[in-house]
């Protein structure tokens, strides 16, 4: 049987309906495959099957975000980053109970995809001790703590890109009184 050539205007049509279909193909395979099974689309879905109880995130950019999660007697700080194949945990440390210590001050530097890094000044309250913290930099100026609260502990903490260097900490108990911490 002899080829019939097809008039200009049905091969447009036929390109037409082939872009169409390579389109359509493309975005429901991002959709319903590339989001869902190869890669994370979010910061909260990285973190899903990581130790630790529903926490707290704070976005720091648009590719970096910090996660605090109770984990059995202390908690567990993830640095999740953005990259080519989603987000994914680059970081991940835990900070926990010490026996015979009310407290524990120290700071933590969280690693994200580049060469960028977040500092974490934490005051770790093993027995509920403290109502609030209080810290200042060398030349007296407040630092203020956020305070997530796990299984009878109090994490204290403060996030910044450059490291506070030398700072005093100072607990406030519920009846007001403060107590020098360092």
């Amino acid at each position: 049987m002899p080829k019939t050539k097809r008039k200009p205007q049905e091969r447009k049509n036929v390109l037409s309906v082939s872009a169409l279909l390579v389109v359509c193909g493309i975005v429901l395979f991002k959709s319903f495959i590339w989001d869902e099974y190869i890669v994370n689309s979010t910061a909260r879905a990285a973190l899903e099957g990581r130790e630790g109880e529903v926490g707290v995130g704070y976005a720091i950019s648009k590719k970096q975000e910090l996660a605090i999660k109770p984990f059995k007697d202390g908690f567990k700080i993830y640095a999740v980053s953005k990259g080519f194949f989603g987000w994914t945990v680059t970081d991940e440390e835990f900070v926990g109970n010490k026996e015979n210590e009310f407290y524990e001050i120290g700071e933590l530097d969280l690693q994200f995809n580049s060469s960028e890094k977040l500092y974490l000044n934490f005051v770790l309250d093993q027995d509920e001790y403290f109502d609030k913290i209080k810290a200042y930099s060398p030349g007296g100026v407040e630092i203020g703590f956020n305070r997530s609260v796990g299984n009878d502990v109090f994490f204290y903490y403060h996030y910044s890109d450059k490291p506070l260097g030398d700072v005093m900490y100072e607990g406030i108990r519920s009846n007001g009184s403060v107590e020098k911490l360092k």
